[in-house]
């Protein structure tokens, strides 16, 4: 009885059509489709676990006997493996399915297991070898779609459509001729083969028994329009598939392809006309809030009114409705038409002090504008650090369609954080403070004025080459990530000019003894030296050049003596180095503690370089006597030699009394940039982009700036010598 119970079930457990067809499977099958986004479109039918996962990844969704089932197929695989052995038929038997491997030798089945698991490597090979020896099998057909389905997963849509043909050609009557007509279309659709995909999604949609995959032919269909720019069909028919189907995944879908061709795609024209077709409901929202988009960046305030007051009299209840009306106030609030500059700046909190350097460069600008340009410009600052979040403050000023752009944020996170709004809002920022490599790639409407480390260490690396003729470099670098970029970068730059960084030696920030790393750099303190030096020479030694690679860093050359008997008299040496320069990206702090030890190890005939880190009266107050040539890179000199630099210098004391800051200059900069385009006819943020986009050979204060078409600046910066305990200007 036991042997004939398991002849019985072994096929049943084997015969994975048999699995596919319970109700247990069907309902597992349909809660995961439900989960899973159809539109990366898998091939129908495709399964991406094996059954046994799937029945257990979740048991307390399904009823107590199936909880179980684990138990109870290892039951019946036991008696099945028991009958077997019994009978003399193990060879049958690969291993324990329950285990996770398959358990016949029949490569259709083995094939049909890996497939499900999802390792399509190993199942190909086992369907081509079952086809190979079954061309006209039972199973052939099935065969033939999936490898089909193997070929599209890959994205091998040419071939994957000959084995869909030979399937429709020598098995015009198999179960699969439904999918597989879909799957054609969609590898058409791949392939850019409209035409053909057409014919199939048609096919699909009239005929198929399945009525999801009939609307899913339907957004097919849409797309091809929209492929071939019939935007007006493609609307028809993905708006049907939005309001008439009941699958919430497909009509998020056609939501999304509806809303991109409405946003990216038509002209003004044809939505007017659009908007006369769809009198409400969806998509006449969509279509009205791009009418207003674009009035908005046009700065065309009385249709953009007209089109405002009509979505809040159609949409009562549409969520963008009370944004709209806020849109319309701050309209009436501006009865003399100023165009708006919004400033986001750190106002209060830890980063106010930027904050209000940077407005402080800002007001100076707008303060120096003639009375009838002050008439047409109007700043509305916000601060970043109190109040709403960011992004609404953000989100609120980008929606008065009268304001052209922004200054701020100051932070690279704050920027990153609004990108979102302000590609929706299509409004320019314009930071003059954000230094963080790649930022301005995030989106096409950042801009900044900032100097940033690339930008110093290119331009030091080219002084340094090109100007002191150096040719070889060392790095005595933080670690923390300003340092280790300023190495990255230096080493980089040095390098594509031909030179070469020969070490390149880290310390950390709160170190005040730098023996270690000075020591890595080829430094030797006087009594060693000397000795060294004294020993080589009484031995009848020389020392040669600096062949054998970047190890010798250094070597005692002597300067002065005369022999006495076996002795030297008035001996005097100092240290040779293989390199030129050392490059030491630090502030002045750390640097003032760095410079007078290097001196003590005897590295003291060698350029220094740094960046705007050095820039303070406090490095020469600390270490100037030691520095007996050193240059450094910043965007701002307040002793600069320049009239505009030394004006801006006056008048900023003038108003704050005080000093400005490279912040303050920067901001300074950024402002002038934006208000004089706007004076000039910017009058609206599109075209304020464009101004931005165009900017070459500003001549700046923080330096004479041109912006990139990334949005980044590039700028000639301020050299600057430390000689004599005395900071000069070099260029």
């Amino acid at each position: 009885m036991i042997l004939a119970f398991c002849f019985t079930l072994a096929p049943l457990l084997m015969d994975g059509n048999f699995l596919k067809s319970s109700p247990l499977f069907t309902a597992v099958m349909n809660d995961r489709n439900q989960q899973k986004n159809i539109f990366s479109f898998p091939p129908v039918g495709f399964i991406p676990r094996g059954l046994p996962r799937l029945l257990n990844e979740n048991p307390c969704r399904y009823p107590v006997c199936l909880r179980r089932g684990r138990s109870l197929r290892k039951t019946l695989f036991s008696l099945l493996l028991t009958g077997l052995c019994l009978t003399g038929m193990p060879h049958l038997l690969l291993a324990d399915p329950l285990e996770g491997k398959p358990i016949l030798t029949d490569p259709f089945r083995q094939a049909e297991y890996y497939f499900h698991a999802g390792d399509f490597e190993k199942a190909r090979p086992l369907y081509q070898e079952y086809f190979n020896s079954h061309p006209q099998g039972v199973r052939a057909d099935r065969i033939l779609y999936r490898l089909g389905q193997l070929d599209q997963v890959n994205r091998s849509f040419a071939t994957a459509l000959r084995y869909y043909r030979i399937l429709i050609e020598k098995f015009p009557g198999s179960s699969q001729m439904d999918r597989v007509r879909f799957l054609m279309g969609e590898c058409h659709y791949e392939l850019g083969q409209y035409s053909e995909a057409e014919g199939f999604f048609r096919k699909v949609a009239g005929t198929h028994p399945d009525i999801k995959m009939r609307w899913k032919s339907l957004f097919y269909l849409g797309k091809i329009d929209e492929k071939r720019f019939d935007y007006t069909n493609a609307l028809e028919k993905l708006v049907r598939v939005y309001d008439q189907n009941e699958n919430h995944e497909i009509k998020n879908f056609a939501l999304g392809s509806v809303g991109k061709i409405i946003n990216e795609k038509l002209s003004e024209d044809t939505l007017l006309s659009l908007i006369r077709k769809y009198q409400s409901g969806f998509p006449a929202d969509l279509l009205l809030l791009k009418l207003i988009s674009i009035y908005r960046n046009q700065r065309d305030i009385p249709n953009f009114q007209v089109m405002s007051t009509d979505f809040t009299s159609r949409f009562p209840d549409h969520p963008e409705r009370q944004k709209i009306e806020k849109q319309l106030k701050s309209i009436e609030k501006n009865t003399e038409g100023k165009v708006r500059v919004g400033v986001v700046l750190p106002l209060t909190g830890k980063h106010s002090v930027t904050g209000q350097q940077v407005l402080q460069g800002i007001q100076l600008a707008l303060n120096q504008l003639g009375f009838s340009a002050k008439e047409k410009v109007e700043l509305v600052v916000k601060d970043s650090s109190a109040g709403p979040p960011l992004v609404d403050i953000i989100e609120d000023l980008a929606g008065d369609p009268y304001m052209a752009g922004i200054i701020g944020p100051v932070l690279s996170g704050q920027i990153k954080e609004i990108v979102p709004i302000i590609d929706r809002f299509q409004i320019p920022v314009f930071t003059p403070t954000a230094s963080s490599e790649g930022l301005p790639e995030l989106s096409p409407y950042i801009f900044r004025n900032a100097l940033t480390r690339q930008i110093q260490a290119r331009f030091l690396a080219q002084y340094a080459i090109n100007q002191l003729n150096l040719r070889r470099f060392a790095i005595l670098y933080p670690v923390e990530n300003y340092g280790i970029e300023f190495r990255k970068l230096f080493k980089r730059e040095v390098e594509a000019l031909g030179g070469e960084v020969v070490t390149t030696v880290a310390y950390d920030r709160k170190q005040t003894d730098f023996r270690a790393q000075i020591l890595e750099l080829g430094g030797i303190p006087d009594k060693q030296l000397k000795k060294l030096a004294r020993e080589n020479l009484l031995n009848g030694g020389a020392y040669g050049g600096f062949e054998g690679g970047k190890e010798k860093l250094s070597q005692p050359v002597v300067d002065m003596g005369h022999w006495n008997n076996d002795d030297i008299e008035n001996f005097k040496t100092s240290l040779e180095l293989s390199y030129d320069a050392i490059f030491i990206p630090g502030f002045y702090d750390k640097v003032g503690l760095i410079i007078p030890q290097l001196v003590f190890y005897n590295i003291d005939d060698v350029i220094l370089l740094g960046a705007n880190g050095w820039n303070s009266p406090k490095l020469v107050e600390n270490a100037g006597k030691y520095i007996k040539e050193g240059f450094f890179v910043d965007g701002f000199f307040a002793d600069s030699s320049r009239l505009g630099v030394q004006k801006f210098v006056q008048a900023f004391k003038t108003t704050f009394g005080k000093e400005p800051t490279l912040h303050s200059a920067q901001a300074y900069d950024s402002a002038n940039i934006m208000i004089q385009g706007i004076l000039e006819g910017a009058d609206n943020r599109r075209k304020v982009k464009e101004r931005l986009d165009g900017v070459k050979n500003y001549p700046g204060i923080s330096g004479t700036t041109t912006l990139l078409p990334t949005g980044d600046s590039e700028k000639r910066l301020f050299t600057l010598r430390i000689k004599n305990r005395k900071v000069q200007q070099m260029n």
